[in-house]
Parts: structure tokens; C-alpha cells; sequence
């Protein structure tokens, strides 16, 4: 498999964006439900962390004064790098979780059991150090130029810096789960392979964001099902331009 991904970061390779987004939605399909349970029982995991996080840093009391506190210190330098800090910290806690996200589509595809407890088995991997690293160098990345550019007043470039990096890192996870990839060798050919077609990527990346964001347009509460959305178009696209061997090695050892 290393082989296969040298060959295509070295010749590149094609991507079909209707097959993309055909057998995104052939995961989507099988996916969605569990995964959406997932994302409502992780999401309140996350809010109860984050509800912590914020009553230690500005106190338990009133929650409107807490919000003024807030909004007041938004753009303070020392506030940002902290949030900048705890937003790598949390990066690295729930990175295991999106890599079991991008698997059980996988698992879908191939017609193999799944279900809630397989959105956590990266945190038994041999690949969970790289999973972890990976995220963590690229959640330091977004914050630090997020933080410089918003405290100088430029959110605006800010928000496309972002996006280039996201574009950029975009097959990273996929490479580490199924290309047996270090975090760094990860994150470079992922970089690489993003320029030999940056277009259909981009657009895919977009059609991504936008199926996740359905939920929005019927009730906020279908958000948590269309959500993970994003994870089978990422998926889709993986497998369709850089390809998985037919007896994968994540298939033969498992995750133990």
C-alpha cells in the first residue's frame, strides 16, 4: 500500500467526482443513523467538557455574565492562545473518534459489522500515537494563524487560511488509517496528493460541508445526522483516487 501512495504522489492520479459522490451516499446511507447516535453522545461529552473548561476559566456563576466574560476577552491575546491550547488538547482527545467516523464507512462499504463502540476502537490502535500527533500539529496550525490574523483584525483571511490548510491536510487521517502512514508522512503526501487535484477535491470537500449542514434546513436536531456526511464524501474520495487493497491490513489485524 506504502507503494501504491508514492506512486500516486509522485504520478498523481484521477478522481471521478460523480463516483464520489455516488458511493458517498452508498455509505451515507448505512452510516447515518448509528452515526448520528454517535454524534449526539459524543457532542454532550463535548459540551459537558467545554461547559467545565469555560466554569474554571471565568467561574460557575451567572451565565449571562459568564458570556460577557466571553465575548469581552474574545479577542485578547492571552485568551486566545489558551483557547488556542485547550483547542489542541481537545483536538487530540476526539481525533481517535473522527478516524472511527472515516473506518465505519469503510466497514460499510465492505459489508462488515459496525456499530456505536467501533467509533472508539482507534483508541486501542496501533495507529492511535499517529491519529493523535497528526491532529494535534494540525489543530496547532489553524489556532496559531487564526489567533495572529484575528488579533491583528484580519478575519477574513483568517477564515481562507483555514480552509487551505484543511484542503491541504484533507486525506491525512485516511492515509494514517489505511496507508499505514506516520503522522509526518501523513501529513506531507497528503499536502502532495491535495495539488495533483486540488479542483475536484476542493469541490468535494464543499459538497462534504454542505450534505453535513442539511440538517440545518429541517430541524437542528437532524444536523447530528447529516453530519457525518462529511465523513463519507471524505472517504468516497480516498478511495477513489488513492484506492484500498483488497485484503487491507486494518482488515486482517483489526484495530487490537
Amino acid at each position: 500500500m506504502k507503494d501504491r501512495i508514492d506512486q500516486k504522489v509522485q504520478n498523481g492520479y484521477s478522481l471521478d467526482l460523480g463516483k464520489i459522490i455516488e458511493n458517498s451516499f452508498e455509505t451515507y446511507k448505512k452510516t447515518f443513523l448509528i452515526s448520528g447516535v454517535a454524534i449526539i453522545l459524543i457532542g454532550i461529552v463535548a459540551i459537558i467538557l467545554y461547559a467545565g473548561y469555560f466554569g474554571i476559566l471565568y467561574g460557575f456563576g451567572n451565565f449571562t455574565e459568564t458570556m460577557t466574560q466571553i465575548e469581552a476577552n474574545a479577542l485578547n491575546t492571552t485568551t486566545q492562545i489558551i483557547n488556542g491550547i485547550v483547542g489542541a488538547l481537545f483536538g487530540a482527545l476526539f481525533a481517535p473518534i473522527l478516524a472511527g467516523f472515516i473506518y465505519v464507512n469503510h466497514l460499510a462499504k465492505t459489508n462488515k459489522e459496525f456499530g456505536i463502540s467501533t467509533f472508539f476502537d482507534f483508541y486501542k490502535s496501533p495507529a492511535l500515537k499517529d491519529i493523535i500527533i497528526s491532529q494535534v500539529i494540525i489543530t496547532v496550525a489553524l489556532n496559531a494563524i487564526a489567533t495572529l490574523l484575528i488579533i491583528t483584525n484580519h478575519q477574513f483571511i483568517a477564515f481562507f487560511v483555514q480552509l487551505i490548510i484543511y484542503l491541504l491536510t484533507y486525506f491525512t487521517m485516511p492515509l494514517i488509517i489505511f496507508g499505514e502512514q506516520n503522522y509526518m508522512d501523513a501529513i506531507l503526501k497528503s499536502t502532495k496528493l491535495f495539488f495533483k487535484q486540488p479542483l475536484i477535491i476542493f469541490v468535494a470537500f464543499l459538497i462534504g460541508v454542505i450534505g453535513s449542514m442539511v440538517g440545518f434546513i429541517v430541524l437542528c436536531i437532524g444536523l447530528f445526522f447529516t453530519l457525518p456526511y462529511y465523513f463519507s464524501i471524505v472517504y468516497a474520495t480516498y478511495e477513489n483516487g488513492i484506492g484500498l487493497e483488497e485484503n487491507s491490513p486494518i482488515d486482517e489485524i483489526g484495530l487490537e
